[in-house]
């Protein structure tokens, strides 16, 4: 598990989050929502040491990130950032990129290597098109190339900044069935999301970021009742008890 206390981070002297205390459960989806500009993006890259804390603390499974390499913080959670390269490699060559943190010197790729990699790309679907340039593919099937890279990477945490970004509505659902498939395996699935009927229908957990903190954190039962959504977006968030559960839309 993942555990953030008080942890705070910002640009150029100035803090974008401050005193943020949340944890990456094992065996659920964690929706973070928030206005732009909040600091979403900031933080899931400060959770794993890619932007510098300014103060808090990280600890995964119990043990501070700053006693971690990068390389131990990458073997412990996956991040599929929301602006990616496109590469002229094949999908098969792409996925198994995400094996590097795996790799002992000198980093040469193994049997279990490979085998990581076919089954991640059969899990994401997309096995059919790990022959084919990464440049040739569509939104959609390089989406889930990039969703195998992230679970061929075998950590029990993934985190996503906007995965579902540019997809259409069809796409938008299967990365996040993925994402809660992921989860029912046991993994901690951890999403930045701007779609909030999506992440209220999906998610097991939502957290509200604005104005530089947690406002709420809760199931999404509890973030409906509580009005927060409304106040922070400005919106009337709704919803309608369906045979699938209940649909959540905004006026």
């Amino acid at each position: 598990m993942i555990e953030l206390k008080n942890l705070s981070a910002g640009y150029y002297g100035g803090t974008v989050f401050h005193d943020v205390s949340l944890s990456f459960k094992q065996g659920e989806v964690l929706a973070i929502l928030g206005p732009n500009g909040c600091g979403k993006s900031t933080l899931l890259r400060t959770v794993l040491g890619l932007h510098p804390q300014k103060s808090g603390q990280v600890l995964f499974d119990g043990v501070s990130s700053d006693q971690l390499t990068a390389r131990q913080i990458a073997q412990k959670a996956a991040y599929l950032a929301q602006s990616r390269n496109v590469p002229n490699i094949t999908a098969r060559r792409m996925v198994l990129h995400g094996r590097f943190p795996q790799l002992s010197f000198p980093r040469r790729y193994r049997r279990e290597d490979y085998d990581a990699v076919t089954k991640a790309m059969r899990d994401a679907d997309a096995a059919d098109i790990a022959d084919r340039s990464v440049q040739e593919l569509s939104g959609g099937q390089r989406q889930r190339v990039y969703l195998a890279m992230v679970l061929a990477q075998e950590t029990d945490t993934v985190l996503m900044d906007e995965p579902t970004t540019y997809l259409d509505v069809q796409h938008q659902l299967e990365v996040m069935k993925i994402a809660r498939h992921w989860a029912k395996q046991g993994k901690a699935v951890v999403l930045v999301l701007h779609d909030l009927c999506l992440a209220m229908r999906m998610a097991d957990r939502v957290a509200i970021l604005s104005d530089g903190k947690i406002l709420q954190v809760g199931t999404p039962e509890e973030v409906y009742a509580s009005g927060i959504l409304d106040a922070v977006f400005h919106i009337r968030v709704c919803r309608v008890h369906t045979e699938n559960g209940w649909q959540y839309y905004y006026v």
